[in-house]
């Protein structure tokens, strides 16, 4: 037997233990797959980014081109829209009536001309001091120009040294530029009466044919909803509109009404002329959020400064109203809606500004229904939930 040496004894098994210790290579073929599945998903990820893009493009161009139509249409628009709340408004009343042994048609004919006469009796009553307030519009703003010149006196000298100061540092050469504003032709009184008219009676005649086919309206609509889960949300969407709507209606009505109430009987106290009328404004501008009270301060604030000679007195009366509106709008209409119907007031300011903008008055009067329909319509929609969220108080 040969001897073996001891250093090459050790060498032989020294290298196990190198193999051992080194790491296992995966071959270079399987690494191909593990960069193309990443490669996959990025250009999966990428291709969602893109999509997501266009998604969100064409909702702005969709939102763009419906506010574009809602603004040039408005007189096709909103008479269809008012005849659909009115429409709800009533759906309560109808439902009952037409339940019993009365006919549909004898039904609707009935609640619209109640409504009418309503409407037509409180008119005629609010139109003899409405008239006298208008003929007494000029002598009001004379008496209250001098008493409101007081109240501004201070801003008024603020801004005389501002004007001085820019007299001194502005340039003469610009000084003898004059402008010369030329206002717009406003439409005459008789070539405004008949579109008013037809519209009127459009409405009239649209709320009583909501009434009399709504049902059957909403039955033809499931019949064009191909699946079992289309039908279902849209009747919930549909008896949710109704019945938020009808309840956010008749709440916002009753404590309007009882704030026209309390701040008639707030004025006759007070013994400001013809609080009725007053009273029956402050119920009105109740309807819309945040802007109407604000105007009614200010009528009642300017009514004050014209009839009563100091200014604590004068106040009174509006310090008074924003009194009962801050009780009707913090504690009776948030117990009367409960938790139902929750919105953002940032929200709601801001549809206020755009429907205001786009409608006018009838837009104020509208903001705030169309924005629970709105909220309604996003909280039951795949993908619209965000929105909801965004609009909840």
């Amino acid at each position: 037997m040969n001897a073996i040496d001891p250093e090459e004894e050790t060498a032989e098994a020294a290298v196990p233990r190198v193999e051992a210790a080194q790491p296992e290579v995966s071959p270079s073929a399987d690494a191909e797959p593990l960069s193309g599945a990443a490669l996959n998903r990025a250009l999966r990820e990428s291709q969602l980014e893109i999509n997501a893009g266009i998604h969100r493009l064409l909702a702005i161009l969709v939102t763009g081109g419906v506010l574009y139509t809602c603004y040039f249409a408005s007189e096709l628009i909103l008479p269809i829209l008012l005849a659909i709340f009115f429409s709800l408004l009533l759906s309560p009343l109808m439902k009952r009536l037409s339940s019993g042994w009365l006919p549909r048609w004898i039904a609707a004919f009935l609640l619209i001309s109640v409504s009418m006469a309503t409407l037509a009796g409180i008119g005629n009553v609010l139109y003899v001091p409405a008239a006298e307030w208008v003929g007494r519009a000029p002598q009001v703003v004379r008496s209250v120009t001098p008493k409101l010149k007081a109240l501004m006196r201070p801003i008024n000298d603020a801004s005389k040294v501002g004007e001085s100061i820019s007299a001194i540092t502005a340039d003469p050469a610009k000084a003898s530029q004059r402008i010369v504003v030329q206002t717009a032709e406003r439409p005459s009184l008789l070539s405004t009466t008949p579109r008013l008219l037809a519209s009127a009676l459009a409405v009239v005649l649209l709320t009583y044919f909501f009434l009399l086919y709504g049902d059957s309206l909403l039955r033809r609509t499931l019949m064009l909803r191909s699946t079992w889960q289309q039908k279902r949300v849209t009747v919930d969407i549909v008896r949710a509109i109704q019945n938020d709507l009808s309840r956010y209606f008749l709440t916002v009505c009753s404590t309007s009404l009882a704030l026209g109430i309390a701040t008639t009987i707030l004025l006759w106290v007070l013994d400001v002329d013809t609080p009725l009328l007053w009273g029956a404004l402050a119920a009105l501008l109740n309807l819309t959020p945040y802007v109407g009270p604000i105007a009614m301060a200010a009528m009642l604030a300017l009514v004050g400064l014209s009839q009563f000679p100091t200014l604590g007195a004068a106040f009174l009366p509006a310090a008074g109203y924003l009194g009962l509106h801050l009780l009707e709008s913090q504690l009776a209409t948030p117990l009367a809606l409960g938790s139902t119907i929750k919105l953002n007031p940032l929200g709601i300011i801001i549809w206020l500004m755009i429907w205001g903008w786009m409608w006018g008055i009838l837009g104020l009067l509208l903001a705030v229904p169309m924005l629970v329909c709105f909220k309604i319509i996003c909280s039951r929609v795949d993908g619209l939930h965000h929105w909801a969220v965004m609009l909840e108080k």
